[in-house]
């Protein structure tokens, strides 16, 4: 990537949000009956079963429109991005895959982490489904910054910068689609990311 600030790259989408959820709700539901939380699985302090088992699928491939519309802006995103760093986005041969969370307030939630390298083409971001009012941290090259959540909102931002759910005590569910965008020559030598799970992104 170039030497360009950092920046989160974001849109706004006219979903139906309560569909969505309920939508949302349901697979979690059928994820949760269908598996058993291991001593190989990741991110259990979320206490989010989707997010322990984002393994298990791509939640673009769910028969969703919200989902369908998502994955459509999310390209959008990724071009303007791309053009932001000066990449170029047709030869990078981008895919993408997904999952969801779904968190109450004091029972779990996604500490600091990050999910790649920066300065590498790579991407991540998620949309906020029902997050509202709530903020996710970042920390932007050392700075820290905070990302106020607001739902219907999709944002993008280069991989590197770690981030993690900050405190919220409205009751309900916080759901929210997150998502990660590689090159597919990063996916080619990377044995652990197994085929049937990521699909290009357009």
């Amino acid at each position: 990537m170039t030497e360009k600030p950092h920046k989160f790259f974001e849109r706004y989408l006219d979903n139906d949000l309560e569909e969505l959820s309920d939508e949302l709700i349901k697979r979690y539901d059928i994820i949760k009956d269908g598996n058993k939380v291991n001593t190989k699985d990741i991110w259990l302090s979320s206490n989010s079963i989707s997010t322990i088992k984002w393994r298990d699928y791509n939640v673009f491939q769910f028969y969703i429109t919200g989902i369908r519309n998502l994955y459509t802006e999310i390209s959008t995103l990724a071009k303007e991005a791309c053009e932001y760093y000066e990449i170029d986005f047709a030869k990078q041969n981008y895919f993408i895959q997904g999952w969801f969370n779904i968190n109450s307030a004091n029972k779990g939630k996604l500490t600091w982490h990050d999910h790649g390298p920066s300065n590498e083409n790579l991407f991540h971001g998620y949309y906020c489904v029902n997050a509202e009012p709530s903020i996710t941290k970042y920390s932007v090259n050392g700075t820290h910054v905070d990302n106020v959540n607001k739902n219907n909102r999709l944002i993008m931002s280069e991989m590197g910068h770690p981030h993690s759910m900050d405190d919220w005590e409205w009751e309900g569910k916080r759901i929210t689609v997150a998502y990660d965008i590689l090159p597919l020559k990063n996916l080619q030598r990377d044995l652990m990311s197994q085929e049937q799970h990521w699909i290009p992104l357009c």
